[in-house]
């Protein structure tokens, strides 16, 4: 099964100038842990996980309003729509994180994270 196959498609974004709770709020309200930081060409420039939300606010001086773009992680792990889903989750394990981007020619066309995987084995 390839990458295109198992990902969601509809991907909740943010851009790197929203505020940090302009995304906290956004990702709390679509119940999701990872929000994909794009620019104005579509093109991936980083993702924000609960833990970086988490990690933000145990900083005493942090500020609600901080840009997400000084959040985010900006080191990704990303994977290609024709990757084996064998790889993504080996990704995933090896890199310990919990999504794998999915990139076609350096932009955003989907995500693959561990709800992705467990649903596929529901199906099984």
């Amino acid at each position: 099964m390839l990458a295109r196959e198992l990902m969601t498609e509809e991907v909740l974004t943010v851009h790197p100038d929203h505020g940090f709770n302009r995304v906290e709020i956004m990702a709390e309200l679509k119940h999701v842990r990872h929000v994909p930081v794009i620019n104005e060409e579509s093109e991936l420039v980083g993702i924000v996980s609960i833990r970086d939300l988490l990690g933000h606010l145990s900083n005493a001086a942090a500020s609600h309003f901080a840009p997400i773009c000084e959040v985010m992680s900006k080191e990704l792990v990303t994977a290609a729509p024709d990757a084996d889903i064998k790889e993504v989750a080996r990704l995933m394990r090896e890199k310990q994180v919990g999504c794998v981007p999915i990139v076609d020619s350096g932009k955003l066309v989907g995500l693959i994270s561990e709800r992705d995987f467990l649903a596929l084995i529901e199906k099984l």
